[in-house]
This record gives C-alpha cells, structure tokens and sequence, in this order.
C-alpha cells in the first residue's frame, strides 16, 4: 500500500483525488491532506511526519525544489506538478544555455528516491506530445492552448489558479525563445496593443507568450528544435481584466477572483508545429468542462492537469532513483506507457493542420524570431 501525503488541497487536489478514486485499487493507497488553508504547513508538517508516508504529491504553491530536498533527506518518493524553476537564478542576465545548464544541474541531483518534476498538463503531458509528433528535420514548436470556458455566474474567473496566471503574465516578461537566447517581446506587445493575435476559424484570437520551463526541457531534447514559446488563450474576461490592471492588480484581488468548475465551453491545448516549409499543424487534446464536471467534479484544466500528477504515479516504480526525472525524459524512455495510460484515462489528442493561414503564422508569430535577442527571463510553472 502507497502512503500518500498530498501538500495543498485545492482544484488540482481535489482532481487529483477523484481520479486516484476511480482508477486506483480500493486498499492500494491511503492519501493524507495537508492543507495550508488548514493551518497545516507543509514545511512544518512533513519533517514531524515523513516516517508516515511514501510518497508526497505537491499540487500546492510551496517551494517545489524545497520540498523535493526534503523528500531526498527522507527518502520519498516526490511528484510535483510544478517544474524546477525554483531552483533556477533569473536575477543576472543569461542566455538560454544558461537556463539549461541550471536545469541540467538539478536534474543531475543524486537522490536515492524518485523525484518527478512538472508532472501537470504543461508542463508535464504536452512535453509528450512533443516528443510523439514533432517532425523529423527542422522545426518550431509552440504549447498553444485556447480555454474557451464560460461561466454563467462570472465574468472574470480561472480555471487554475489567477495568483499563478498573474506570476506568468501581467508580472512576467512574455517571451520567446530559442537554442540560444530568450526573446523579451513585453514592451512590443505592450505597444502593439498587449496580445499576439490569430484568427481560428473566422474568429480573432488574443494569446500571451507566458514563461515556462518545460519549453528548456524542449529546447535541450531535439537540436532540430529552433524556437518556441507557450501561446495562452486564458479565459478571455480574466485575461482581459488583467490586461487593464496590469502588474496594479494586488494579491488579495487575485485571491478574490474565483475558481469555479461547474462551467461551459471546451479547453484546447496542445503543441502547434511548424516544420519551417509548409507544414503547420497542431495537435491538441479537447477537453469539455461538463464532462469533466459530471465525471469528476472539475473544470477540464485541473483534470488535464491532475491527469499529468496521477500518470506519474502511475510511472514512479519504472523509473530510477538515480536523479530526478521529467516528462521530457519519461516520454523518449517509456512513451509507450505515457500513451497507454492517457487511453486508459480517456485523454485524446487530435491533429488539426493549418489552424491558422500560414501568411498570418509567420506575420504574428515567426516575425519575433528576428528580432534581437534580449537574453532575460522569469520563469515560472502552470498551474
């Protein structure tokens, strides 16, 4: 039996748990809470603890890289749906073979239990859809995702955390980048109006190139890899509410806005590739809120997301206690597990070619490949 611990008991938890529900055996596991909003302390708690438990699973906002050394001292076993930015240096400026070689560092930790960082949507699942689609010679790739969700009880509202979606947005520089730098396009799109915009089926689209270290992980896997950036389409009253406020808006605002998961409309994300010729095709998964709301009690980006955390599970007896291990590394190692474990669970994922005319690709998109590079970056994770 898997003792587990579960650091923070928000949306993704209370997916997270919903599915260890349906699709673990009944008697395999136990799961403990630990909830800040509970007075409970993660950092307070796991030390006056550990020698409960197996495995943490941290879907909460705590240091990822502080309790995954803890883990490491105790000899647990460590997922976490964030990715190791908290472990690396943005204070100086630096390129992308900067960024890598912080990654490269962490990873190589020597643990003696398995640690898994980034194991949600993205980063986590969509690392292995790159992996399982990219093309062969030279290419961009790009996480682009569309959450269409609707409320009929909010105008501004999340389906992940907002404080998360303000730390990688309105307080973040938007970025692209590449094998060998970090492309700043913050104060472009500032002046060009705040958003990079597509039209997908006859409809404009507003999207930010937010911040995340998955794409290094990218970056580091293929050489044919050239460029890349995550391309978010928020819900559009949130981020538009965003836009207005800016870096004004305050934590106690962003810990207002709510978080509801009986909801409308469909999440679209997946990884749009670009093969530098005339191959533009993205493959996308196609989550509706209602069903994941009638089947678990969730809006589809924290079942996408929660989905990531339990395939992790799933894998930690595979993997080796070497050094801690990513998505990235997971899906060129085992992707036939990866991908039978997303059919178990019912995620799909689907290839559109051509979403947007290749004419307005290149104009929106590819243009900030030339622009000159401004090596300065501040990561952070989703959700």
């Amino acid at each position: 039996m898997k003792r587990i611990l579960l650091a923070g008991y928000g949306n993704i938890a209370h997916a997270f748990e919903k599915i260890m529900n349906e699709q673990e055996q009944n008697g395999s596991f136990t799961l403990t809470i630990c909830d800040l909003k509970e007075g409970q302390d993660i950092f307070d708690f796991l030390p006056r603890h550990h020698d409960e438990f197996d495995v943490v699973v941290n879907t909460s906002v705590a240091n990822s890289i502080e309790i995954a050394r803890m883990c490491i001292d105790y000899g647990l076993d460590c997922i976490d749906v964030a990715g190791f930015a908290d472990g690396i240096e943005t204070d100086d400026t630096v390129s992308t073979a900067d960024y890598i070689e912080d990654m490269k560092r962490i990873l190589c930790w020597p643990t003696h239990s398995r640690v898994m960082f980034g194991f949600g949507i993205n980063p986590g699942i969509l690392e292995h859809v790159y992996q399982r689609y990219k093309p062969q010679g030279p290419h961009y790739a790009f996480e682009l995702e569309h959450d269409d969700s609707v409320s009929d009880e909010y105008e501004v509202f999340g389906t992940w955390s907002p404080f998360m979606y303000a730390e990688e947005s309105c307080r973040a520089e938007l970025v692209f980048g590449t094998r060998q730098s970090v492309i700043d396009v913050t104060q472009q799109l500032k002046e060009e109006g705040g958003t990079i915009r597509l039209t997908y089926h006859g409809s404009e689209r507003h999207y930010l190139p937010v911040p995340h270290e998955e794409l290094l992980s990218m970056l580091h896997s293929d050489e044919n890899l050239l460029g890349t950036a995550n391309i978010y389409q928020a819900p559009r009253g949130m981020q538009q509410h965003f836009l207005e406020r800016g870096a004004d808006i305050t934590d106690e605002e962003l810990m207002a806005i709510p978080v509801p998961h009986c909801l409308k409309g469909e999440d679209q994300a997946g990884i749009l590739f670009w093969d530098t010729k005339e191959r533009l095709y993205w493959v996308k998964s196609v989550v509706d809120n209602q069903t994941t709301w009638k089947r678990y009690g969730t809006n589809a980006v924290c079942w996408e997301t929660a989905t990531g955390a339990w395939i992790a599970y799933r894998l930690l007896d595979a993997t080796s206690t070497d050094h801690p291990h990513t998505m990235t590394e997971l899906s060129q190692l085992m992707p036939e597990k990866i991908d039978a474990l997303l059919k178990q669970i019912g995620l799909t994922f689907e290839t559109e070619e051509q979403p947007f005319s290749i004419d307005e690709f290149k104009q929106n998109i590819m243009r900030f490949f030339k622009k000159t590079p401004c090596p300065a970056i501040d990561s952070k994770t989703n959700p």
